[in-house]
């Protein structure tokens, strides 16, 4: 019998060695970590909350230096830049809580406090608007509307860092006094900007994006 099936049991034989061949031939899965990446696009300036990050396993040898490992390092953070779905995040990407550090590359930080608080109360950190010189009292208007900053980027402000009712990041201030509004503008924006804002007024136009 055995004879008989010689040719079915050398190609079973045959099979079997070329499978243990391909076994100890194939290189092994490579190492992978665990790293924070965002569940879904997220716009810069946004506070980071646990809807916008997850963890995922990467090929170790792929993860970005310094890349954060759990979400709870995440929470209250915010992206410095625009960031697509599933980004492996790492420490400059976010915030690390100073006042500039959500502020995109080659911006900088003005305070400033608008004229219309229920337009102030209304933005949030990530909202893109214009700024534009508003009416100031003793001074006539030039007709055209002045724009101060275009496309300026909202920002948080750190908790701990939130202006008091007796003062703020714009000098002391009196009980009509608007809360301050953080905006990441051009270096070239910024003189005039913060200029106006100290004794004029500002209005702002959110821009869709």
């Amino acid at each position: 019998m055995l004879w008989r099936w010689r040719f079915a049991l050398a190609a079973a034989m045959f099979g079997l060695a070329v499978a243990l061949t391909l076994h100890v031939l194939r290189p092994p899965p490579p190492p992978t970590v665990d790293v924070a990446v965002t569940a879904r696009p997220v716009a810069a300036g946004t506070e980071l909350t646990r809807d916008d990050v997850r963890v995922r396993a990467i090929a170790a040898d792929v993860a970005p230096p310094g890349a954060v490992r759990t979400v709870h390092e995440l929470l209250g953070r915010a992206a410095v830049v625009g960031l697509p779905a599933g980004a492996p995040l790492h420490a400059s990407l976010v915030s690390d809580d100073g006042v500039s550090a959500a502020a995109p590359r080659g911006t900088v930080v003005v305070p400033v406090r608008l004229s219309d608080g229920a337009v102030a109360a209304l933005l949030r950190p990530g909202d893109r608007v214009d700024l534009l010189a508003g009416a100031t009292p003793g001074i006539e208007s030039a007709g055209e509307p002045q724009y101060l900053a275009r496309n300026a980027l909202v920002l948080p402000i750190p908790a701990e860092r939130e202006p008091e009712s007796a003062g703020g990041l714009l000098g002391p201030a009196s009980d009509g006094d608007e809360p301050v509004t953080l905006v990441a503008v051009t270096p070239r924006d910024a003189p005039e900007l913060s200029a106006i804002s100290g004794w004029g007024s500002v209005t702002a136009v959110l821009v869709p994006h």
